[in-house]
């Protein structure tokens, strides 16, 4: 990698019409600590990465080289830009940061000249580049919907990620993976999807922002179960509502059930909708759906606490037989 370093001082390359700059720098002391929770598959992969780098330290004379390119890609609210951040901290190098409101302008030409000042820049020195929502300057050069001039900017493109390849490492991120043209993709060795949590990360992530905040684990897992399919930003959104119901109560306690039918109304595309209908359709069908769930794996002990009953009611409503509209087991 190239010996000079990055300072908060160093100047940035700029938009030569607006003055824009084209990226910002972030060093490794301003990015947070907190490791991504991800599923062990996509946690193992990212070890490696940090692993490879931290044994071969950058490109090697003998042609032995860790990952150059890593490409991030997955749903909005997926943790893809955290992921990006947080391998630059485990790497301790800098971070040229891709700035779209300077890269990308109207003047024709403009935006492949602002690219290539941008490598140039990220190609003296010894840092990382990350290039968020890439699809910008990355779509497809044969969408009918785009004029000629993004033919100029993807080709600009390819050939500044082909003179990079051997120089540092270069992050792509997007939500929208299907808008890349193929030949962006093949620049990138590492192509990482970043998928929604199961459950059990979801149990991880509730409880992480419903910190510092003291919650049953009967009311975390809950949370996690009514999220199901959804991403770690909507599960945020989610602890802040249970949170906020809890400043809000004179008693410090917060009624989840309550809190979850309520935010279900006002973010239906935010929680699972079938999950959503079960805590709706009363007491004898909720208490049945949860005590049968497999994620859950609630007790009699633990309906009791999320619904505010005493076991003897909860365990009287399963003894009986569910009727015709008092919900089915809740699996979803």
């Amino acid at each position: 990698m190239p010996e000079e370093h990055l300072h908060s001082n160093s100047p940035l390359p700029v938009d030569r019409e607006t003055s824009v700059p084209l990226a910002e720098i972030l060093f490794p002391e301003d990015i947070q600590k907190d490791r991504p929770l991800f599923e062990d598959d996509v946690a193992n992969a990212l070890d490696t990465i940090v692993e490879e780098w931290a044994i071969l330290g950058g490109p090697s004379p003998i042609g032995i080289d860790p990952p150059m390119s890593c490409l991030v890609h997955g749903e909005p609210g997926t943790g893809k830009t955290h992921v990006a951040l947080w391998l630059t901290r485990e790497l301790g190098l800098p971070v040229v940061a891709a700035r779209l409101d300077g890269l990308v302008s109207s003047f024709l030409g403009t935006t492949a000249r602002n690219i290539g000042n941008l490598f140039d820049f990220a190609n003296r020195h010894h840092c990382v580049l990350l290039l968020d929502e890439f699809d910008a300057i990355a779509k497809l050069r044969d969408d009918p919907q785009e004029v000629g001039e993004i033919k100029r900017v993807v080709n600009a493109l390819l050939q500044n990620l082909d003179s990079r390849s051997r120089v540092g490492l270069t992050i792509g991120v997007t939500n929208h993976e299907r808008l890349l043209d193929p030949a962006v993709w093949r620049r990138f060795e590492v192509q990482l999807e970043i998928p929604a949590p199961g459950f059990k990360v979801r149990v991880e992530l509730a409880r992480h922002f419903l910190a510092p905040a003291e919650v049953p684990a009967s009311h975390v897992r809950l949370i996690a179960w009514v999220t199901n399919g959804r991403t770690g930003a909507e599960i945020e959104l989610l602890a802040r509502a249970y949170k906020m119901a809890l400043l809000m109560d004179e008693e410090g306690r917060a009624d989840v059930v309550r809190i979850l039918r309520n935010f279900g109304i006002r973010n239906s595309a935010r929680v699972d909708s079938e999950r959503n209908r079960v805590l709706t359709v009363g007491f004898q069908g909720l208490v049945h759906a949860l005590r049968n769930d497999h994620d859950l794996g609630f007790t009699i002990a633990d309906i009791a606490e999320v619904t505010g009953k005493d076991k003897s009611t909860v365990s009287r409503k399963l003894r009986k037989p569910l009727a015709a509209g008092d919900g089915d087991n809740g699996n979803g």
